[in-house]
């Protein structure tokens, strides 16, 4: 019988996130409403020397909700701990989830329009931009391809729990 190793502490979980100098967050089901919620609001207060930025494919009309939302946990870090906050077009945001729709109502087939690879390519452009070598993302399949184009480590919340 394999005898188990000592216990990690809490924080370990976070030790390859603390190499990175800048890392993008997904907003919904990520850092709100993800059961690794708090524990991602503590590590992002706790390395200022990090540069954090909230990636969200809310659409810009929602831009103002974010902070909002956000404030309202009792453990999220302040805005101060975050470069800023990009938001998707609504345009590409829209078409996105219309193609999405269409697929599965059988109305539409064949690769993915501009749009949706637009939209699939889009955190990963943006971590890139921003120069964030990590996304921390629920939605895995969404932005995999964006991340793999640029060399973006991709990681789902639940690594975190």
């Amino acid at each position: 019988m394999r005898e188990a190793g000592p216990t990690p502490m809490p924080n370990d979980r976070f030790g390859a996130l603390r190499t990175h100098a800048a890392i993008g967050w997904d907003l919904d089901l990520t850092l709100i409403g993800h059961p690794a919620s708090a524990s991602l609001h503590a590590f992002i207060r706790d390395t200022p020397h990090i540069r954090h930025a909230i990636i969200t494919f809310r659409p810009t009309s929602m831009r103002d909700s974010v902070w909002a939302d956000l404030a309202r946990l009792p453990s999220a870090p302040p805005a101060t701990s975050f470069v800023g906050v990009d938001t998707i077009d609504d345009t590409v945001a829209a078409a996105f989830q219309r193609l999405r729709r269409w697929r599965a109502q059988g109305l539409y087939a064949g690769p993915p329009c501009p749009a949706e690879a637009l939209y699939l390519r889009w955190k990963g452009d943006v971590c890139a931009r921003l120069g964030a070598t990590v996304l921390v993302d629920d939605m895995t399949d969404h932005v995999r391809a964006g991340c793999e184009a640029h060399g973006i480590q991709l990681l789902h919340p639940d690594v975190f729990r």
